[in-house]
């Protein structure tokens, strides 16, 4: 079975979707080719370094030729002639936006060769983008989504953004998670990347208004006055960086809430994760959520916001809580709760390692795309 992974940008040292995927097909005996423009996404550049994969990838890397690239949408034409001419059992398309992906389905439709989309979009991006989205959604997307073999999306929610705001017929998506490489991300013991606080909780995102950062510093403003043991490491880059810098001075919390700044591989993460007694994602907008998979499964007890993939990946109460977006008081109360209450941070913490080798880890998520592609393959016959 050889198949093709369509992405606009591919970083091997970060190891997010189309990585796990990637190496899962392979893994399970797929020859697989992960086929990506020369760029670089900006969330790249803010949250990791460039430093090589410490083991050698099951899968090949096919990066094209970009002659433009707007709005990280890059302009990569030599997509159709890879897809013509690479023999491809079925194409995986990521993003029904993205013209690499208008351009292999085009190729693919011409072969016969059946197509998978997966979409992550849980809202409409502001600014300039939005006008230009929603006159690609009337044209060029509708057109993939309704062309493609089958169609999948990352999360409940991005399945039902799909129906309520793109028409999408009911029963035409199917809900294929995102995974995560259960092997590397585990508990690690004796060692302490984050040394002080008596209680050390930790959020990894890039610095931008979506990641709700703003809400998590107001929310250790409340944490700080009644457990000042509590210290919080924001892990990440960004625009926002200055204007979150600001407000936690503004409310003295210089001691409280520590930024880190300098990269750290994602291979080298599982230390970091491990070393937190809580983790926060306070997102307003998440299409998915990976930095919660992974510290669950390195043992770690979540907090999250009811939005996007998470409210899949984390079962409320059990592996950690979800709280409201945008609501301080809220991640207060959690936070609280959880820094003096020990037996209870344990029992979450292990039980959101469970979850993610139950329903998360790549094997489980690769196998039941090669089921789906499987069957593709035998419907063409």
């Amino acid at each position: 079975m050889k198949v093709a992974i369509v992405v606009p940008y591919f970083a091997r040292y970060v190891r997010g979707n189309e990585y796990g995927l990637a190496d899962g097909l392979a893994r399970l005996g797929a020859d697989v080719t992960v086929i990506a423009s020369q760029g670089k996404a900006l969330r790249e550049k803010m949250l990791t370094s460039e430093s090589k994969p410490a083991d050698e990838a099951a899968f090949k890397v096919r990066y094209l030729p970009t002659l433009l690239d707007v709005g990280e949408i890059p302009f990569t034409p030599a997509v159709i002639g890879e897809v013509r001419r690479g023999g491809y059992d079925a194409l995986l398309l990521q993003e029904d936006y993205q013209l690499i992906c208008h351009m292999a389905y085009l190729a693919a439709k011409r072969k016969g060769t059946p197509t998978v989309l997966s979409t992550e979009r849980t809202h409409f991006p502001s600014g300039f983008r939005r006008p230009a989205l929603w006159l690609f959604d009337h044209t060029l997307n509708a057109m993939l989504r309704r062309g493609a073999t089958a169609y999948t999306a990352h999360c409940t929610a991005a399945r039902d953004f799909v129906r309520r705001e793109l028409g999408v017929p009911d029963g035409r998506v199917r809900v294929l998670h995102v995974g995560v490489d259960a092997g590397l991300f585990r508990p690690v013991q004796g060692q302490t990347p984050l040394t002080d606080g008596e209680i050390k909780l930790l959020t990894v995102a890039r610095l931008h208004p979506y990641k709700g950062l703003e809400h998590l510093i107001r929310a250790m403003a409340i944490v700080h006055r009644r457990h000042p043991g509590v210290v919080l490491y924001v892990m990440g880059r960004g625009p926002s960086g200055p204007d979150l810098k600001k407000l936690a001075g503004d409310l003295t919390l210089d001691d409280a809430v520590r930024f880190v700044e300098t990269p750290v591989p994602n291979t080298q993460m599982p230390p970091v994760y491990s070393s937190c007694d809580v983790y926060l994602q306070p997102s307003v907008v998440e299409p998915y959520g990976i930095a919660v998979l992974e510290a669950m499964a390195c043992g770690r007890p979540v907090i999250c916001s009811r939005v996007g993939g998470m409210m899949d990946t984390v079962e409320d109460g059990v592996t950690g809580f979800l709280v409201p977006p945008a609501d301080p008081e809220a991640l207060a109360e959690k936070i609280l709760a959880l820094a003096g209450d020990d037996r209870r941070r344990a029992a979450l913490g292990a039980a959101s390692r469970e979850r993610v080798e139950r329903l998360f880890d790549w094997p489980v998520i690769a196998r039941q795309y090669l089921s789906l592609i499987e069957s593709l393959s035998e419907a063409r016959r």
